[in-house]
C-alpha cells in the first residue's frame, strides 16, 4: 500500500510542477490579495527548479520524525498535488501499521525461528527438487505448531509480483503434477521422506504402528546401534503397490546393552551367568525334545534324524 501511493504521486509529480508554473495558470483570490503566504516548510525550496517528489519525500521524513504537525504536513502535500494529495494523507497510520508487523516478526520467539530457518537452509526455488520443498514446509510446521496453518510466498521475477497462498495440514506443497507420471513421481518423492506422505489421509497415517510400547524406555541414555539402508522398493504407477527387491535389505543393530556392560566387569559376569543359564535350560529342552521325537519315529524315518542331526 506505502509503494503504490508513493509511486503514484511520483508519476503525479511532473504535471502537477507544470501545471504550477503556468504563467496563465488561475489563481485564486487570496492568493492574489497575498493572504496565503508560502510555507515556512518551502522556503529553503525552489519549488519552480526542484522536483517535487523529492520535496515531498523529505516533508514525509520531517512528518514522520515529528518535525511537522498535521495540519502543516496536510497544507504542504495539498500545495503540491491538490487533491491528489488524499493519498498520502493517512502516511503515519500506514507506517504504524508497518512497523507493528516488523515489531511482531522480531520479537516473536516463532517468527525469529523461522527466518533463522529460512536463512540458514539453501534457497528453495522452482529448479529445487521437490523433497526441498516439502521438507522445508515440514521444518516450518513443525515450528508453528499443529494448531497454526503457514503460507507459502513466491516471488516471480518476470512480472516482479509476488503471490501468498494458505497451505493448510491436508494441503500439498506443490500443485503442479498434472500427468499420472508426474503425480506418481510426487508422491515417491513425499514417500521416501521421513514426513508424513503428502496427499495420503491423516487417518490412515494415524493407525497402529507395529511397535511394542514396552520397549520405549523413558530414561535417556547413549545408545550405541548400527543401521545400513540397503532396501530397494519399487512403486507400480497404477496401483501404488510396493514390491521389495529380492537381495535387498535393511539392518539395525542396538550395542547399547554390550558396550554399557563392557565397562563394568560385575555387571557383565552376572549377565554371563544368566545367559549360561538360559542356554542350558534351551540345550536341556532341546536334548529332551530330540529324545521323544527319536522314540516317535518310525524305524524307517531317516530323514527326520538326518533333520535333528
Amino acid at each position: 500500500i506505502l509503494y503504490e501511493r508513493f509511486n503514484r504521486l511520483r508519476e503525479l509529480g511532473p504535471e502537477c510542477q507544470s501545471q504550477a508554473t503556468q504563467p496563465n495558470q488561475a489563481q485564486s483570490a487570496a492568493t492574489k490579495l497575498g493572504l496565503r503566504p508560502q510555507l515556512e516548510v518551502f522556503k529553503a525550496y525552489d519549488m519552480e527548479r526542484t522536483e517535487y517528489y523529492a520535496v515531498f519525500l523529505e516533508v514525509v521524513d520531517q512528518f514522520l520524525q515529528g518535525q511537522l504537525d498535521a495540519n502543516t504536513f496536510e497544507e504542504a502535500v495539498r500545495f503540491m498535488y491538490g487533491i491528489n494529495a488524499y493519498r498520502i494523507l493517512t502516511v503515519d497510520k500506514v507506517v504504524q501499521a508497518i512497523a507493528k508487523n516488523i515489531q511482531s516478526l522480531v520479537s516473536d520467539a516463532r517468527s525469529i525461528d523461522i527466518l533463522e530457518l529460512f536463512t540458514s537452509l539453501p534457497p528453495v526455488h522452482e529448479q529445487s527438487p521437490l523433497r526441498s520443498h516439502i521438507a522445508y514446509r515440514m521444518k516450518v510446521e513443525a515450528l508453528v505448531g499443529a494448531d497454526e496453518h503457514v503460507f507459502r510466498v513466491d516471488y516471480i521475477y518476470e512480472s516482479q509480483t509476488m503471490t501468498i497462498q494458505l497451505l493448510r495440514r491436508e494441503d500439498i506443497t506443490l500443485d503442479e503434477a498434472v500427468t499420472e507420471e508426474e503425480r506418481w513421481a510426487y508422491y515417491v518423492d513425499s514417500y521416501v521422506l521421513f514426513e508424513p506422505t503428502e496427499g495420503v489421509p491423516q487417518l490412515q497415517q494415524s493407525r497402529p504402528r507395529p511397535y511394542l510400547r514396552r520397549h520405549l524406555h523413558a530414561d535417556e541414555c547413549d545408545y550405541v546401534i548400527s543401521s545400513r539402508s540397503n532396501l530397494e522398493i519399487k512403486i507400480a504407477v497404477n496401483t501404488y503397490k510396493l514390491c521389495f527387491l529380492t537381495g535387498t535389505e535393511d539392518t539395525y543393530a542396538n550395542h547399547t546393552r554390550r558396550a554399557q556392560l563392557a565397562g563394568d566387569a560385575a555387571a557383565k559376569a552376572a549377565c554371563d551367568e544368566q545367559w549360561g543359564a538360559r542356554a542350558a535350560r534351551w540345550h536341556s529342552w532341546l536334548e529332551q525334545e530330540h529324545g521323544r521325537q527319536q522314540q516317535a519315529a518310525a524305524p524307517g524315518d531317516q530323514q527326520l534324524n538326518e533333520w535333528w542331526k
